[in-house]
């Protein structure tokens, strides 16, 4: 916010609508307007007026208009933040990113992956795999790299998302192991299914905040041995995945509870009674 303008660079700052003002007007501004390239803006002013030269362009023309809405008066300049013409008291990441980012409407499946009850290593491999952009040899292959498209959790089919989540022999193993731990005995294998199916598995907020901790450790550790296999040929029997799984679920919920989390606190509780 320019006051008497002695602590702002007429060029530099961006103290106007138009943004920084050598950007805006171009390399020939200073020469056309007779403005120093160091000049501050208390320099281009007598009393409550502006000493600028005739505007000789449309952008110049739009200055001059700009300046006229205001007047210079004692006082120091201080910075601001404005998103969308309104004055914020600080420095807010999330407002800045709300405006640059190209909004899209919300997704139904938005509630099962942004859950504070989730890992965020595991919420971000799992928001990727729902976008379906995790490198899964289909997809190597349709970017003409010369692969052999077989499954390295099982060896018995072409690997591809759904296949992987969970219709896989192996990850299914995993997959019924962990579930069989909440109760769920006969859980759906495919992709768009286990989405479905969370919408009506249980009405219990509790109980399907453990069930995504779940889902989504799945899909981490499932990623992470199909990764360790392609790259360092080692292997883990399907139910060492199933109880590293549960355990971070368990330690998840510790970790909540004691940030002060009253989900944390339920889910402690849940946990300790299964």
């Amino acid at each position: 916010m320019v006051r008497g303008g002695s602590e702002t660079y007429f060029w530099f700052d961006p103290w106007t609508p138009y943004g920084v003002l050598i950007d805006y007007l171009g390399p020939s501004g200073p020469s056309d307007l007779g403005i120093s390239m160091d000049s501050l803006v208390s320099s281009i002013t007598q009393g409550s007026a502006w000493t600028l030269r005739p505007a000789r362009s449309e952008r110049q023309v739009n200055l001059h208009v700009y300046l006229t809405s205001f007047s210079p008066f004692p006082g120091s300049d201080a910075a601001i933040w404005k998103v969308r013409d309104s004055i914020c008291a600080n420095f807010s990441t999330k407002k800045v990113w709300q405006f640059l980012r190209m909004a899209k409407p919300s997704v139904s499946w938005a509630r099962f992956i942004w859950n504070q009850a989730i890992i965020p290593k595991h919420r971000i491999t799992s928001w990727l795999f729902m976008l379906n952009r995790n490198p899964t040899m289909d997809r190597l292959i349709s970017w003409s790299l010369d692969l052999e498209n077989c499954c390295l959790l099982c060896g018995s089919a072409p690997e591809s998302r759904d296949h992987l989540f969970f219709l896989c022999p192996y990850s299914t193993l995993v997959w019924k192991a962990v579930t069989g731990v909440l109760g769920f005995t006969n859980p759906p294998l495919q992709w768009d299914s286990v989405l479905h199916w969370f919408e009506s598995a249980t009405s219990n907020q509790v109980l399907l905040a453990a069930l995504l901790q779940l889902w989504h450790g799945v899909i981490y550790a499932l990623w992470q041995e199909r990764n360790v296999r392609y790259h360092d040929g080692l292997t883990k029997p399907h139910w060492m995945l199933s109880r590293e799984v549960t355990k971070q679920a368990k330690d998840k919920s510790a970790a909540m509870r004691n940030c002060g989390s009253e989900l944390g606190l339920s889910l402690v509780t849940f946990w300790s009674a299964v």
